[in-house]
């Protein structure tokens, strides 16, 4: 009995001196999370017909923070896109230039493909990240309403971003932008208004070439609606063109209905006017939700580059949601890409949807998949 009551003493006197300690110091938070994203799917590029198992963005992270005080904290994620199916990292590798390429289908994943950075937070002040980021023109999305549907179905990338319309020629690109060696600023949010900035030097600058990426938004969000402004632009010197944009994002949450907007102005600023290449583009989002169902609709039009091009497009989506739990949700998604006479519009979402070969073909997928989060 003494034996065992002194044991007893040791222990709560032991577990005293831990609590006392915890309350001294916060101890380090990491959680593990990721996504698990696949279908199959019965796809044409306008030409050829197949059916595939297909990798939706499926993605591995590892993220944490560490409290100094009551109003700053250290922060890191480590986040890792993967192909469950086929064990392939997107069709991508990272090139010598640090940019993320399309591979020949050999290429495996590499650590910390999609967002990872360390940073400091603070309340008062705001997020400071040093990292691979999604620049804060990418980002803006509607109050999460503008960019809702899965599989190849979501037209954000394609028709807003300017993936559609990259293809009408050399002196035009899509702004898309997960930058590499970036630098982000979040601000507090302050009467609903949050605004980013972001600034990626250009490591791969030569005696001739000088490409930093400068991007700012700022975004109002009250809960029930959403309106945000945000600009991109990628400085050139000897280059015959830069991408720039302006994007336009409106959200509104309405019960169990939702509705999103985005328009976007791309500009190469190309000098000469025979190189010169301008599109606008607008994309609206319906979603409304019925018990365990998600219903989801976009439509999306990106405009000719110039007059005269013929490499305008179109993108319809149509999407159902079946959500099982907090987790895992079942869904079937269609989306078609009418495009004009000279436009090669393709999906960008799958790991290997064929690109279009041959301008003015219309490609086509229909999704059954399920989505895994933990």
């Amino acid at each position: 009995m003494t034996f065992t009551a002194r044991k007893s003493l040791l222990a709560i006197a032991a577990g005293m001196t831990l609590a006392s300690g915890a309350f001294a110091q916060t101890a380090p938070s990491v959680t593990l999370y990721g996504r698990l994203d696949v279908g199959i799917e019965a796809t044409n590029d306008g030409a050829l017909s197949k059916t595939m198992l297909q990798n939706y963005a499926s993605r591995f992270g590892i993220k944490g923070d560490r409290s100094f005080g009551s109003d700053l904290s250290g922060i890191f994620q480590v986040e890792t896109a993967f192909s469950p199916e086929d064990g392939k990292n997107q069709n991508t590798y990272q090139s010598s230039n640090g940019t993320t390429v399309l591979s020949t289908g050999t290429a495996t994943g590499y650590l910390a493909s999609r967002n990872s950075f360390v940073g400091l937070k603070s309340n008062s002040m705001g997020t400071f990240l040093l990292g691979n980021y999604d620049m804060p023109l990418k980002s803006l999305d509607g109050g999460g309403v503008a960019s809702t549907l899965w599989a190849e179905g979501d037209a954000m990338e394609v028709i807003i971003h300017g993936k559609g319309t990259k293809t009408s020629g050399s002196n035009f690109d899509n702004v898309h932008t997960r930058q590499n060696n970036n630098l982000v600023y979040i601000s507090p949010k302050f009467a609903d208004i949050v605004v980013k900035a972001a600034y990626s030097p250009d490591e791969a600058k030569t005696a001739t070439t000088d490409q930093p990426v400068y991007s700012l938004s700022a975004e109002w969000n009250n809960g029930t609606y959403n309106f945000g402004l945000a600009t991109q632009k990628k400085a050139v010197s000897d280059k015959a063109f830069a991408m720039s944009a302006t994007k336009l994002t409106m959200g509104a949450v309405m019960g169990d209905f939702t509705a999103g907007f985005a328009y976007s102005v791309l500009d190469n600023n190309a000098a000469a006017a025979a190189n010169a290449r301008k599109t606008n583009n607008s994309l609206v989002v319906l979603g409304y939700t019925m018990g365990q169902t998600v219903f989801k609709f976009n439509y999306g039009m990106s405009g000719e580059s110039f007059s005269g091009a013929q490499d305008d497009l179109t993108m319809t989506s149509v999407e159902a949601d079946y959500v099982l739990d907090k987790q895992t949700t079942l869904f079937v998604n269609y989306a078609q890409i009418m495009n004009n006479a000279n436009a090669k519009g393709s999906f960008t979402n799958a790991d290997n949807f064929p690109a279009v070969g041959t301008a003015g073909n219309d490609p086509t997928a229909l999704s059954f998949g399920i989505r895994y989060n933990f």
